[in-house]
């Protein structure tokens, strides 16, 4: 039995954060309909949430979902629906009723606007749980502003402490607000889950970008709230306070490493390591303090000496005088390393349009009742006529409320059927 079998989940979200928060549920077991426009969300597209230029995709035209939506939305079905009709919001009531969590990820107001919140629903079904997303809060002068993890990470001091003290910051390389949250979310949903077991009890639960971003940076922020410091622009440093130069990222002979150690006594043995053991002596390199105050002249210095070996070189090295020195992998370099294919992190699983699809399979791994993706991720209407049939729509009923633009089904012929057991790769 997979751990969360026998939960329903209904799932109005967009973007990253809200369809990873299903898939994942999805992925121990839960049944997740996401519900979806009939033009498909424009994440599906590649394009940013909210773009609408889908409306003009005709039915012709079948472009492929992008690896960002095709990664997110796994261990679900479709539900393609145009809920601002009546009877579209009949078939959304009818599910609500057999519902054990919904979620949703719009702006405040929105779903009171579509007769969806949480007052409304739980008066239909009042064991629901019901999870709300937002990007800001629902308080506060920004609850309306549309919120995102570009923006959240401007706001929340990533930004801030990105790139070298003297040069223009950046953002963060990847999505981490939305992927953090989505744990977060999902944590949430549990604990409700949790807690309506011992109970019987429903409940509204909320979270937000905003604070997720700020739970993610727990550590650093330490560093102002806690000890009163304001540290910004980092540079190759992790945590200059904590790992004052040396140490951070260097560019060797064939690619990049990385190496946290050589501070305090450790010193001379870094500099020996690297054939620069005058600087050892030198005064503006003498103490952590000094370096860190000195570290536009000692950086170029260390850049050269690391750009005389390879990778490998640097980390033999290192080992002898036991520190450390690891290489900074790319996404090839890491897929093809032995450590993740050891602990199958990796999955392959067969889409019915695109084919094979590799994508990490779940992070964390039961002992008895482990999950795993039950599907690939759906075309959009993939489960409309089968989710309908489960409500009691006869297949007649279920073809005029597509022919009158309420509903979407995409059927798949046989030959093109979903792979239900995924293989490792």
């Amino acid at each position: 039995m997979l751990p969360l079998e026998g939960i329903k989940v209904l799932e109005f979200t967009e973007a990253y954060s809200g369809p990873l928060t299903a898939s994942m549920l999805g992925d121990m077991g839960a049944e997740v309909i996401k519900v979806e426009r009939l033009q498909g969300e424009s994440i599906r597209r590649g394009r940013a949430s909210g773009m609408w230029e889908l409306d003009q995709v005709t039915q012709d035209e079948v472009p492929l979902d992008a690896p960002q939506w095709l990664i997110t939305n796994r261990s679900k079905r479709s539900l393609a629906i145009d809920i601002r009709q009546d009877e579209g919001r009949e078939i959304i009531i009818n599910l609500i009723k057999k519902t054990d969590v919904f979620m949703e990820n719009f702006r405040p107001g929105v779903m009171d606007r579509l007769g969806f919140a949480y007052n409304d629903i739980s008066k239909i079904n009042p064991k629901i749980i019901y999870a709300s997303l937002s990007g800001y809060g629902e308080k506060g002068p920004f609850a309306h502003r549309i919120g995102g993890d570009p923006w959240i990470q401007a706001m929340t001091g990533v930004v801030s402490r990105q790139g070298e003290p003297n040069s223009t910051p950046f953002l963060a390389a990847f999505s981490f607000v939305d992927m953090g949250n989505a744990a977060i979310l999902a944590y949430g949903i549990m604990v409700a889950l949790f807690v309506r077991e011992r109970t019987g009890m429903g409940q509204r639960l909320t979270t937000n970008l905003l604070h997720s971003s700020i739970q993610l940076q727990l550590t650093e922020m330490s560093e102002y709230l806690i000890g009163g410091e304001l540290v910004t622009k980092i540079g190759r440093s992790f945590t200059p306070t904590i790992m004052p130069p040396p140490a951070g990222t260097y560019r060797a002979k064939d690619g990049d490493v990385m190496t946290i150690l050589g501070s305090g006594p450790q010193w001379p043995r870094f500099c020996q390591v690297l054939g620069l053991p005058h600087l050892a002596s030198d005064p503006r390199f003498a103490t952590d303090e000094e370096r860190a105050k000195h570290r536009d002249e000692l950086y170029p210095l260390l850049e050269n000496a690391f750009t005389q070996k390879t990778r490998d070189e640097w980390q033999q090295l290192f080992r002898t005088e036991r520190l450390r020195c690891d290489p900074c992998l790319t996404y090839a370099e890491l897929f093809a390393h032995p450590q993740v294919e050891a602990n199958d992190i990796v999955t392959t699983i067969d889409h019915p349009v695109q084919g094979k699809l590799k994508m990490p399979g779940l992070p964390v791994t039961l002992s008895n009742t482990p999950g795993h993706i039950q599907s690939p991720p759906p075309v959009l209407g993939q489960h409309t006529e089968e989710i309908l049939e489960e409500l009691g729509y006869t297949p007649e009923k279920i073809s005029d409320l597509e022919r009158m633009g309420i509903v979407k089904a995409t059927l798949l012929n046989q030959d093109t059927a979903l792979s239900a057991k995924p293989e490792q790769s």
